[in-house]
C-alpha cells in the first residue's frame, strides 16, 4: 500500500487555494487588544503656538528722562531744565548744567528722545551767578508728564483748554525742592495762565492767571 504521507504531492493550483484560505482565515481571527488602535481614538497633539515677546513701552520724553541723559560731569551741577511748547511733551528739553571736570564752567545741553544732540557753552549771566545751586533729579517725584496732569484741571476750572505748555524746573536756593513753572497757552497760542508746583510733592504754590481751582 502506498504512503499518503509520502507520496502525496500537492498541486499549484491547491497550494495557492490552500495560502489564500490561510490568509483569509488569518484575518479572521481576534487579534490581540493592544495591536488594535481605532481611528477615533486618536488623539493629535495641538499645533504649537508662539506668542510674540512683549514690546515694551517707549520712555516718556520727560524731563527727567533728559536729566539722565547727560554726561555724569553734568548730572551733579543741574541748574535749569527748559522745555517750549510740550503738547504735552516738548520735542526737546534744554539742561544747563555746570561741567563738574572743567571748573564749573556752564554749558546747554539740548537733548532729545533721551539723547544729547547738542553741546555748547553757556554764557548765561544769571546761571553764573547761582552756582552754589543744583537740581537733583531723584527729588523730581513729579516729572512734567505729571505735573502738566496738575495743571491741565486747572485750566479746565477756568473754562480753557491748554494747547501747549512751556515748561522750567529751578531750584530758588542751594538744597530747596526743585519747583515747576508751567506757562500755559490755548489752541491759538495765548497766553492762559501760569501754574507753579512743587517737584517733590506736587503742592500747588500758586496760580497767575487762574482764578477757580478744581476744588472750587
Amino acid at each position: 500500500m502506498m504512503s499518503l504521507r509520502t507520496s502525496t504531492i500537492l498541486s499549484p493550483a491547491l497550494a495557492c487555494s490552500l495560502l489564500l484560505g490561510g490568509l483569509i482565515f488569518a484575518d479572521d481571527q481576534a487579534q490581540p487588544s493592544n495591536w488594535t488602535v481605532e481611528p477615533n481614538d486618536l488623539v493629535q497633539a495641538p499645533e504649537p503656538t508662539f506668542s510674540a515677546p512683549p514690546v515694551p513701552l517707549p520712555i516718556p520724553n520727560w524731563a527727567v528722562t533728559a536729566m539722565l541723559a547727560v554726561d555724569p560731569k553734568y548730572s551733579q551741577g543741574i541748574v535749569l531744565v527748559t522745555g517750549k511748547t510740550g503738547t504735552p511733551e516738548p520735542k526737546e528739553w534744554v539742561v544747563v548744567a555746570r561741567d563738574t571736570d572743567d571748573l564749573g564752567t556752564l554749558h546747554k545741553l539740548t537733548v532729545a528722545d533721551g539723547q544729547v544732540i547738542a553741546d555748547v557753552q553757556s554764557m548765561n549771566a544769571y546761571e553764573s551767578f547761582r552756582q552754589g545751586v543744583s537740581i537733583d533729579p531723584t527729588q523730581v517725584r513729579v516729572d512734567s508728564g505729571d505735573a502738566y496732569l496738575i495743571a491741565e484741571p486747572i485750566a479746565a476750572a477756568n473754562s480753557k483748554i491748554i494747547g501747549h505748555v512751556d515748561y522750567a524746573l529751578t531750584v530758588r536756593g542751594k538744597d530747596s525742592a526743585p519747583i515747576w513753572t508751567l506757562n500755559c497757552f490755548d489752541l491759538n497760542g495765548g497766553f492762559l495762565g501760569k501754574v507753579v508746583l512743587l517737584a517733590t510733592t506736587g503742592y500747588v504754590l500758586s496760580q497767575p492767571g487762574f482764578k477757580n481751582s478744581p476744588s472750587q
